[in-house]
């Protein structure tokens, strides 16, 4: 069968730190630490080498809203071989079929979208993880160096994949509690947006119901000793102030901001050059 290489087992001896980075990762956030990464939302392996040599904790890969097929996403994972940032991805839904998919080809971490429900939450974590904790298909070929590793990734998967929901709709706040408490989600998410638009607000993020849904999930994750993550970049004059609340999973830029907004400003400044 396709999978078969290396199950034997002692084919050949496992290197020491399979998965390193991603539980670097999660330790550093249970440690009460913050991360600190950027979207990649370019389907291009080297706009994730560049990114991914830059030094962000991690690049959260979002296949939601952006064109990525899954040949190119392998080969993205590839261009941060040697990188110790950690790959994350958006997943487009909470499908298990394609969270399989994403981490058998090296993907250490999940952000599903739209995670409604208590039930919702507890089958994002299940599909992260191998029996008996969970329901994982198995098959993890790049993800074990092509089953050269097989034995040190089974060890560390279940302990290492780096599991966020992202809430995003206005009846998710009802159950927070109970959603908070559902074994193996490392940090939650917000969706800013599409939570709004649940409440029939689409972007007025400023609206008392909105603004207090967002308020109830930040001090209820808080109180669970969940890190947050605001889903959306924040400009670092902001970052003390969130992470003084519990918002340790800081998004700060993207590509595209980096590519729209580096380009503007090169502009700008040799037109004001030539003025003078």
């Amino acid at each position: 069968m396709a999978e078969s290489s290396g199950l034997e087992g002692g084919a050949a001896a496992a290197p020491e730190g399979v998965l390193a980075r991603a539980l670097a990762f999660k330790k550093k956030l249970k440690d009460g630490g913050t991360v600190i990464g950027a979207w990649v939302t370019i389907p291009d392996p080297s706009v994730t080498e560049i990114m991914g040599k830059v030094g962000f904790d991690y690049l959260m890969i979002d296949t939601e809203h952006s064109p990525f097929d899954l040949q190119a996403l392998q080969t993205m994972m590839m261009a941060l071989n040697g990188s110790q940032t950690v790959p994350l991805v958006r997943v487009a839904w909470n499908d298990h079929v394609r969270i399989k998919q994403l981490l058998d080809m090296g993907v250490e971490g999940i952000l599903a979208p739209m995670v409604r429900t208590v039930q919702d939450c507890r089958d994002l974590v299940a599909a992260c993880r191998y029996p008996p904790v969970g329901t994982r298909g198995f098959g993890p070929k790049r993800a074990s160096n092509y089953y050269r590793d097989i034995d040190a990734y089974v060890a560390a998967a279940n302990d290492a994949i780096f599991v966020m929901p992202q809430i995003e709709h206005i009846e998710t706040v009802d159950v927070l509690d109970e959603f908070l408490s559902v074994p193996g989600i490392d940090a939650v998410a917000i969706g800013p947006n599409d939570l709004s638009g649940t409440a029939g607000l689409l972007r007025q993020l400023s609206h008392p119901t909105v603004k207090t849904a967002h308020e109830t999930i930040v001090a209820k994750a808080a109180a669970h000793g969940i890190p947050l993550c605001l889903g959306v970049n924040t400009p670092a004059s902001q970052n003390k102030e969130w992470e003084a609340k519990g918002v340790r999973v800081l998004m700060v830029t993207s590509d595209i901001e980096l590519l729209a907004g580096g380009g503007s400003a090169a502009l700008r400044a040799t037109r004001e050059a030539l003025a003078t």
